[in-house]
């Protein structure tokens, strides 16, 4: 249950068309629409037209920054950036309330009010219910004041109660839309990857190769073993080369099974790729499952691709202080960004799904940092 509170449709289901960045465009071209549309209708009862009509870029705005804030490569969709994207929205309704106050428009012919629950909804694939929650209320108070300002002249047609609950029912509405668009969604994907057949069998193939890599190495230093203690039995003596021999088997083998025991399973992965891995702390081993298998398939892939330089890919992992991990996996790509995002952009949205706040920097070195929240 807390998940669902603390993931986004984005988060869950990144690949769906509704998280893609050109439905807030769409959304906020909708709302200018029908704002010019009663802007004209209306045109001789606004106090200032003139100001209805510059209030409308700050909605185009608005939406124009959700979809740059929604962008793939972009870190998670933070409390801050829907706080920016309102605030702008709200500018505009309050120049529009500027041109409304004192004029002869109906409360309930006020576009801004339409608008500006159509900025809300746009970002609710991108916000938790949490986060849509905490910035409803405030937008919900901030609609109502403005509203009983600009019409509290009208009470002698509608009663003040009226004019509030009018001035704040489409933001109160696509508030309530968005937050239950953003529970069912989440609720819903998690439920159907939680029992997605054969998830668990899928995810342990990693540990299972990491084992038989493992066996491997102290099976070839155990081959050696064998012959020698029949050479042994056959002479019915030993020798002093015999005890030298038994002493470098021996510091061999221990050699081995120090190493298998101290190396993680990134270790074993940068060991048959020829990629560098920097984790002192051994940090990989508190990813889970679900992450080392996408974080695997990324290298994998991108090790697998005559265009990437094998000996620049480098995986570097940090402790952070809130105990999470800070990792940052960079790439020599010589491909055009097209064909680059093509290549890699499966897997980076699978990794996606199961890590925090992950982003990239492109350019002649592909750069990418998420971040491992606490066991």
């Amino acid at each position: 249950m807390t998940g669902i509170w603390t993931h986004s449709p984005q988060d869950v289901d990144p690949l769906s068309w509704f998280t893609g960045p050109r439905m807030p465009i769409a959304f906020s071209i909708a709302a200018v629409l029908q704002g010019v549309a009663i802007t004209v209708i209306y045109w001789d009862s606004w106090s200032s037209a003139l100001l209805q009509l510059l209030a409308m870029p700050f909605f185009l705005g608005a939406g124009w920054l959700t979809a740059t804030s929604a962008q793939p490569n972009r870190p998670r969709f933070r409390l801050r950036d829907a706080a920016g994207i309102l605030a702008l929205a709200c500018s505009g309704v309050v120049v529009s309330a500027a041109g409304t106050y004192g004029g002869t428009v109906p409360v309930a012919q006020w576009w801004p009010g339409i608008a500006l629950a159509a900025t809300l909804v746009s970002i609710a694939p991108y916000c938790t219910p949490r986060k849509l929650l905490i910035c409803s209320f405030p937008l919900i108070a901030f609609t109502g004041i403005v509203g009983w300002i600009v019409f509290s002249s009208q009470t002698d047609f509608w009663p003040p109660a009226a004019i509030v609950i009018i001035a704040i029912g489409p933001v109160t509405i696509g508030a309530a839309g968005g937050v239950v668009f953003s529970y069912t969604v989440v609720s819903r994907t998690l439920a159907l990857l939680d029992t997605s057949a054969g998830v668990e069998e899928f995810y342990a193939t990693s540990d299972v190769a990491d084992a038989d890599q493992q066996r491997d190495s102290i099976a070839r230093v155990s081959a050696r073993v064998a012959p020698f203690l029949e050479r042994v039995a056959a002479a019915g003596e030993i020798t002093a080369e015999n005890r030298a021999l038994a002493a470098q088997i021996a510091r061999r083998l221990r050699t081995e099974l120090v190493t298998a025991t101290s190396r993680s399973w990134l270790d074993v992965v940068a060991h048959e790729t020829g990629m560098i891995v920097s984790d002192p702390a051994r940090l990989a081993d508190s990813m889970n499952e679900s992450q080392r298998t996408a974080l695997r398939a990324l290298v994998v892939a991108a090790m697998g691709s005559p265009m990437v330089d094998q000996r620049t890919v480098l995986i570097e992992l940090r402790a952070q202080p809130d105990g999470s991990t800070a990792v940052a996996l960079s790439i020599d790509v010589d491909l055009p960004e097209g064909r680059r995002l093509v290549l890699l952009a499966p897997y980076y949205l699978t990794l996606k799904t199961t890590v925090d706040d992950l982003s990239w920097d492109d350019g002649r070195s592909l750069l990418m940092r998420f971040r491992i929240p606490p066991a």
